[in-house]
Formats: C-alpha cells, structure tokens, sequence
C-alpha cells in the first residue's frame, strides 16, 4: 500500500517528535539508576576559634589627585644675540649658585669693549687738551687779552669732549655688561631638568636654553573640590601618597587661591613637601582629606583570603563552615580593611589557616 504525501509527511513529523522526546529524556536522567532517598551522616560542628565581626568608627576620607612641583623654577635663556660656544650642564645635573652654564662666543663684546675704551682714552687726551685751553683762555680774558667769543668757543670745546667722554663711558659700561652676558651663569641652587639648545647654534633673548629647578623647594598642587575646600585650613597637615615612589609624606597646606573655577567647582591648594630622596616636578601624588567617621564593617586583612580575582572569607553558619564572596574598601588602621559588601555584622569568622592548612600567608 503506498502512502500518499500527506501521511509521509505526519510519519516524519511524528517520527521526529518521538526522537527528541527521547533525547530530552535521556538528558534528564530518566533511564539512569536513582538513589534511594535517604538522610546523609551529618558533619561534626566547628570547634575552633572564630572572630566576631563588628561595626566600628571609621575615619571617612576624601581623596583628591595632585602633582609635585617645583616652588622655584624658570627657563634659562640669552640676554644678546650670540653663537652658543658652549653648554656646561646636562640634564640631570647639580649646580651651585654662581655656576657656569653657558657661555655665548664673545668676540663681537669683547672688540665693543675694546673699542669703548679706546674712544674714552682719546677722548681723556683730548679732553686735557681742551681743558688747558679753556684755563688760559679764561686767564686772557680776565686781561681782557681774549675776546667773549674765545672764551665761549674754549668753553664749548671743553663741555663737548666732557660729554663725548660720558657717553663714551656709558658704552664701556653697557659694552661691559654685554660682556658678562656671554656668561649665563645659575643663580640659584638648581637641577638641570633638560637642554634645548647645542653648541654652534645661535641664541638671542626669549629661546629657551636650559630649564632649571630647585629641588630642596618642593611643593603639591592639588584641585579640590569645593564642598570639600570650603573646609580646610592654612597649616593643616594632610597625607600625601607617592604611588611612585610607594611612599607617604606628610604636606602642609601653604596656599588656598581664594577663588573656585566656575566649570570643574574645585579649589586650588598648595602644600609644602618634605624633600625626600626619588622626589621630582610631576610625580603623581593622592591627597587623603579627613572628613569625619563613619560606621562600617571592618575585619582584619588576614581573614580574607584571595581566589582570583575575589576575595572569600569563611564564617560559621550553624555550625558549619561557609564560604562568603566579600568587596573589600579601603585599607584602614591596624591592618583592618573595610568591607562594603558582603558582611553586615555579628558573623563569626574562621581563620583561613584552618579552612587551608597549606595557605601560611592567606593574603
């Protein structure tokens, strides 16, 4: 008998429907021996000790990012327009107050000088001459043996050469100045930060040759933020974090600028900083601002225990042992850490030593 179309399509359709009934079955465990219910033995309750877990009074802290500088600080640069004959310093290094950096070539100042005071000595000998004549002049004419008009020309000489000389003098003085420009030397203790310029290259006023900075003078510059600004004090001491250098310094606020910017509403404070080995203009630094206490649960450090990328404690639950996912906060005082979730207080927590014999230093 042959089936028509329609009755092999319902055979396959029932077909397939019987097949993933079969595999839905098999998947859920429906031709695998059972175990007969039955009460498994129960565990022995823990015995051992256990650390309640309190809420305490926490200090509340603003933390607030800022960056080292340096209090004094300046680019060096030329006075004149000279060739660069030579740099003494490079970056990284200690200079004295006094110290040569640069010299400029000075030949051009040098034969201004010179010149300067050949004009003035011509000038001196001239000026004598000059001199002598507007004496005798004066003399013959208190004899009546010169005229008013010799006496005027004698004495015009006279004032002229006077003023020739001055000038003259006046650019000995300026020719000498310029000469000791040439010579750019520190005037203050300093640290090269970094050199702009090489030998054979042309300075001239506003280039910028060397950057200096004083290291014994260090300062932070921190933004913070209004509501918390308001609050503080000229002379108060903060905590300043180096995550750099792993290193917390005390700072003292030396400066609040007495005006917020109306876009970020932040304050700018300036604090003094203890000089200290490794420390340098730009370093990151954290600022920790006190602002009051808090209640919050804390436990020790050493009961939490670290699986990748959580962390775990394990407390007493009836009798027996739980493991609990925890969010650690902040580090706190005495090697306690805050807990934002995970514990609310009055939990009994085990050591991890006795949950993982093998862990000798669980965090």
């Amino acid at each position: 008998m042959m089936l028509t179309d329609t009755q092999r399509t319902v055979a396959l359709s029932a077909l397939t429907l019987l097949i993933l009934l079969l595999m839905i079955l098999w998947m859920a465990g429906a031709f695998q021996s059972k175990i007969k219910p039955g009460t498994l033995a129960g565990q022995s309750a823990y015995q051992g000790p256990t650390l309640t877990v309190e809420r305490l009074s926490v200090p509340i802290v603003e933390t607030a990012a800022g960056t080292i500088e340096a209090k004094q600080a300046g680019d060096i640069g030329a006075q004149v327009q000279a060739r660069i004959k030579a740099i003494h310093v490079k970056a990284g290094d200690t200079v004295k107050a006094g110290d040569l950096l640069i010299t400029l070539d000075d030949d051009t100042m040098a034969a201004r000088t010179q010149q300067a005071k050949a004009s003035i000595n011509s000038l001196n000998a001239r000026l004598g001459a000059a001199e002598a004549h507007y004496r005798r002049t004066q003399q013959l004419f208190a004899k009546e043996a010169a005229t008013q008009a010799d006496l005027d020309v004698a004495k015009g000489d006279y004032e002229s050469l006077k003023s020739q000389k001055a000038a003259a003098q006046s650019q000995l003085k300026e020719a000498g100045h310029t000469l000791d420009f040439t010579h750019i030397r520190a005037t203050y203790p300093a640290r090269v930060i970094d050199r702009y310029a090489e030998p054979g290259e042309i300075a001239y006023p506003g280039k910028k040759l060397l950057t200096l900075y004083d290291p014994a003078v260090l300062r932070i510059e921190a933004y913070i933020r209004e509501s918390v600004a308001v609050g503080l004090k000229l002379g108060q001491r903060l905590e300043a974090e180096v995550d750099a250098l792993k290193l917390t310094l005390p700072a003292t606020i030396a400066g609040i600028v007495p005006a917020a910017q109306p876009d970020a509403r932040n304050v700018l404070i300036k604090l003094r900083l203890e000089n200290r080995p490794g420390l340098y203009p730009g370093l990151f630094v954290r600022l920790r601002i006190p602002q009051g206490e808090e209640q919050a649960v804390a436990i020790p450090l050493n009961y939490v225990h670290q699986v990748g990328q959580l962390d775990v404690v394990w407390l007493v639950n009836n009798g027996q042992i739980e493991r609990r996912f925890v969010r650690l906060g902040r580090p706190l005082a005495d090697g306690y850490v805050k807990i934002v979730s995970g514990l609310s207080g009055g939990e009994q927590l085990v050591p991890p030593e006795r949950v993982l014999p093998a862990v000798a230093h669980p965090k």
